[in-house]
């Protein structure tokens, strides 16, 4: 018995730590993977090359861990693995719907700023902020060192994460922020508004003009962020994102067609090929696609690709080109209908 509660004593602790363990006499000890830390080795050789300083490398790298559960979510998002239904309802529950209208209201003068410095809407940069961290308010517990590197030391997504991990160390040489700061989801996303450190270097504004890029703690800054990173995709102010619709009997199938076959779209659509054919509105309404009521879809000349849900519910959603700058938030249609359709509960 007491070597069986022994066992599961071990078995909680590996847990915890997220690591094999080993004992050594009384006392518990990580196991460190050999080929994991002589690839960190060649990770510090290489920042030093890049001009990262050591004492930066002394503070990230020798307490890096791989974490097992990392690599797990990896293999089993839930925008792969979740219906349209299922997830929809997660993202855009009457929780962030309500939540979502008051955050606007108290934010409304930060979140115009960050609207009017970059032409988007007040509805779309609250809409990301709540679907990624409910508003600010999801704590962020993995070590982005421990997240990226796990990453970047697995084989599926390597070549990505290893700039992810490169980017992360650049945050901390220049002092962006500290390292107690550059904590985030299993994927290595920072603050409030998720951005990865590749794009926290590319996209993180100043927006109130103190000096730093602080999308953890500063709403103008993750406001303006979440707003230059859509600009920077090619958002337009006059839009919308799209809508749901009804489809024709048999539309799930009979309405799908390839991007070739339509309308050329814009350049910031033209990779996401599995949208299929872009086709002005009027044609999706001559083709028999009406809104949610039955009524004529709105008599205006704009493109729109359409994107079908769950097999055999009979609904689908007719998206224009900014449904793409949210794409490139991320490159998941679940995700960006949540962020579309909750952007119209709150506004």
């Amino acid at each position: 018995m007491r070597y069986l509660k022994a066992a599961f004593a071990l078995m909680f602790v590996a847990a915890v730590l997220d690591a094999p363990i080993r004992a050594e006499g009384d006392s518990i000890v990580p196991v460190q993977d050999a080929a994991f830390q002589t690839w960190l080795e060649a990770v510090r050789t290489e920042a030093l090359e890049r001009g990262i300083k050591a004492e930066t490398l002394d503070i990230a790298l020798p307490g890096i861990k791989q974490l097992v559960r990392v690599v797990k979510r990896d293999r089993n998002q839930p925008e792969v693995k979740h219906t349209y239904a299922r997830y929809l309802k997660s993202r855009v529950s009457e929780w962030r719907k309500t939540k979502g209208a008051i955050k606007v209201r108290e934010n409304d003068a930060v979140l115009s700023k960050a609207a009017a410095t970059y032409g988007v809407q007040n509805r779309f940069i609250a809409a990301i902020w709540g679907v990624e961290t409910n508003y600010g308010t999801v704590p962020l517990k993995i070590s982005v060192f421990d997240a990226v590197a796990t990453l970047a030391y697995d084989k599926r997504r390597a070549k990505r994460f290893r700039r992810e991990l490169f980017a992360t160390l650049e945050i901390l040489d220049k002092g962006y922020a500290r390292f107690d700061q550059l904590m985030g989801s299993w994927a290595g996303a920072m603050g409030q508004p998720q951005f990865m450190p590749e794009n926290y270097l590319k996209y993180a504004v100043d927006l109130d003009g103190d000096g730093q890029r602080d999308i953890w703690d500063n709403k103008a800054d993750v406001f303006g962020s979440i707003a230059n990173y859509l600009k920077s995709y090619g958002w337009r102010n006059d839009q919308t994102w799209g809508r749901k619709v009804l489809l024709p009997e048999g539309g799930e199938t009979s309405l799908v067609a390839k991007q070739a076959d339509g309308v050329t779209p814009d350049r910031f659509c033209k990779a996401y090929k599995s949208m299929g054919a872009w086709r002005d509105l009027q044609d999706w309404q001559a083709l028999g696609i009406r809104r949610l009521n039955g009524a004529d879809l709105p008599e205006v000349t704009i493109a729109a690709a359409l994107i079908v849900g769950d097999k055999g519910d009979g609904a689908g959603y007719l998206v224009y080109r900014n449904f793409c700058s949210l794409m490139r938030y991320n490159a998941s249609f679940k995700y960006a209908l949540s962020v579309g359709l909750l952007s119209d509960e709150i506004k």
